[in-house]
Parts: structure tokens; C-alpha cells; sequence
């Protein structure tokens, strides 16, 4: 945005940067929303009642730092709090999927963008 202009913020993270996106929903801060890819749900499990922020969760469905049944598992304890989140399961994919010199992972990372981009059109409201 240009400078001294206000308008959404999103935060998004990778991994453990991920996991720290999405435990901003449960902060105080003026955010839009938050976005991670593979994050690990450990990062967020203590405030899981205090999410008030919409979340996109971008998952590896192969990850080795969080296997798909803990993401899954994960994703239950987020519904079961009333949290506002869009979930996505990329089949297959490694952790760090999202780099576009992974040829195989071309589809998944230009899924994600998109994904990204209507998110946060979605909800782009300023104030």
C-alpha cells in the first residue's frame, strides 16, 4: 500500500512462521486475516478459544514435520472452537511445496496463490 495509506493487513508464514500466522488470529492486533502454509498446530493449540480472525490454512498432505492425521486432528480442534477457517489439503505434497522451482509442485503452488489472492480479496475490508 502506498505509504500513509491504511488498508488490510494479513500476516502469512511458512512452517514455524506458518503456525505463528496462524496464532495472530488470537491476538489483539488489527489484522484482516492470517495465512500459513505447514504450519505446526502446537504453535496454536493454548489459544484455539481465543481466534477471532479468518485463517487459511495451506496444509502438505506428505508433510514429515506434521503428519496429515495431526493436521487433521488439528483442523477438528479449530471447528470444534468456532474458529473462521478455510482449510486446503494439497495430496501428496512435502513440506515447502510452495517454491516454484519444485516442478512436480507447480499445480499445487499456483493453486495456493490463488487461493491467497481470493482470501484476501474476500476479506479486504478497510477501515
Amino acid at each position: 500500500r502506498e505509504r500513509g495509506q491504511r488498508g488490510p493487513i494479513f500476516t502469512v508464514g511458512f512452517c514455524f512462521g506458518g503456525g505463528h500466522s496462524w496464532r495472530l488470529a488470537a491476538s489483539d492486533l488489527d489484522l484482516a486475516g492470517v495465512i500459513g502454509f505447514y504450519g505446526l498446530p502446537r504453535t496454536v493449540r493454548d489459544v484455539l478459544g481465543e481466534l477471532s480472525k479468518p485463517m487459511l490454512l495451506l496444509v502438505a498432505g506428505d508433510d514429515a514435520a506434521t503428519p496429515i492425521e495431526e493436521a487433521n486432528t488439528f483442523a477438528d480442534e479449530l471447528a470444534a472452537a468456532g474458529a473462521d477457517v478455510e482449510r486446503y489439503v494439497y495430496d501428496g505434497a512435502p513440506h515447502s511445496f510452495f517454491d516454484a522451482s519444485f516442478d512436480e509442485w507447480r499445480d499445487a503452488c499456483a493453486d495456493a496463490w490463488r487461493r491467497i489472492l481470493d482470501f484476501t480479496a474476500r476479506h479486504a475490508v478497510t477501515s
